[in-house]
């Protein structure tokens, strides 16, 4: 930054000479020499510069004392900034004419009145940007911290919910089968410590995701028995790849209430996760689907939702990806239902 601002100056200075047309010639490398000193000088300086910011930023209407403290130290750093940009420029001069000028001397003193005057200025500009970037750097921390709380609050949602309805399963295999509602709360047990292992990454691997689902499909297949066929068809590369935690177990609950609870016998569960050149994504995505049969029968009564499950998984991937991803639910046929995610990949 320091080089782009001097090479600013540099070709300033020859503009300058070109209109006022001088009757010497326009030296390049004293000019650049003399340009470069001032502003990389500024960079030997940045440490004391960024503890005049840390000042700024606690100042407040009341602290008088800290706004002349901070004045004072711009004074002194812009005084003493000029004091050596002056000696070096002297030097520089000696070198190439063999002429030193008196420090005290009247145009010397005059020289280091207006330097001043124009590093003070440079330095509250350098001051502003250094404001500007912890600024900028705070209000994105500050937005992080928001969408996780956010991510946060919507998948601690999420939890009670699963948890309601595996317990409302287990309550429906007390009376008709003890030995398996024991077995089912064993395996609960297992489900509820994954998740207060996992509870503080919003991103976890395909592959630790899918073991959580295995484990839900295990519990509801001692309830459902030879009702339902679980199919899973994972492609090796798309196991260590990252997604938000909890997001396709919400997608997994509904095939299982929605499409085995109805089902007489021969119900299947199919979970596919895969990569492929997406033409919405405009590059690699990864994929992740499941499809459930739906052959209800006669005395079907279709359970009450509230939606929750699938409009928390809208809200999280929109806050995870923004309009970067595809989620799309509904019937492939009459007797297929499907919901498929396609995200970015990471890593």
């Amino acid at each position: 930054m320091s080089l782009l601002i001097s090479l600013f100056f540099i070709l300033k200075a020859y503009t300058n000479h070109l209109i006022n047309d001088y009757n010497y010639p326009f030296s390049w490398i004293l000019t650049s020499l003399k340009i470069s000193i001032t502003y990389l000088l500024w960079v030997i300086l940045t440490p004391l510069v960024y503890s005049l910011t840390k000042i700024v930023q606690v100042l407040s209407l009341f602290k008088l004392n800290k706004f002349f403290q901070f004045i004072f130290g711009c004074i002194v750093l812009a005084v003493f900034h000029q004091l050596i940009v002056s000696r070096l420029d002297d030097f520089i001069n000696f070198t190439n004419s063999g002429y030193l000028k008196s420090f005290f001397g009247h145009n010397n003193m005059v020289t280091l009145i207006i330097g001043s005057f124009s590093s003070f200025i440079e330095l509250l500009v350098i001051i502003a940007v250094f404001l500007a970037f912890d600024y900028q750097e705070k209000f994105l921390t500050n937005q992080k911290a928001l969408i996780a709380s956010q991510l946060t609050a919507l998948r601690m949602q999420l939890q009670p919910h699963f948890l309601f309805n595996t317990l409302h399963s287990i309550a429906a295999m007390i009376d008709i089968d003890k030995k398996n509602a024991q077995k089912m709360l064993s395996k609960l047990g297992a489900l509820l410590r994954r998740i207060l292992e996992y509870n503080d990454n919003q991103l976890v691997t395909v592959k630790d995701e899918l073991s959580f689902i295995k484990d839900y499909l295990d519990l509801e297949q001692v309830r459902y028995k030879d009702r339902v066929t679980i199919n899973y068809n994972i492609t090796e590369e798309s196991m260590p790849l990252k997604i938000p935690n909890m997001i396709f177990q919400p997608l997994v609950e509904n095939a299982v209430k929605y499409g085995i609870i109805p089902t007489i016998s021969n119900g299947e569960i199919n979970i596919n996760i895969w990569l492929e050149q997406n033409n919405f994504m405009k590059e690699k995505a990864l994929i992740l689907q499941i499809s459930n049969t739906f052959n209800k029968h006669k005395n079907y009564i279709k359970p009450d939702g509230t939606g929750t499950g699938l409009l928390n998984v809208k809200k999280r991937l929109k806050q995870f990806y923004d309009n970067r991803f595809l989620f799309d639910v509904g019937f492939q046929t009459q007797e297929l239902y499907a919901a498929k995610m396609v995200l970015p990949i990471i890593k």
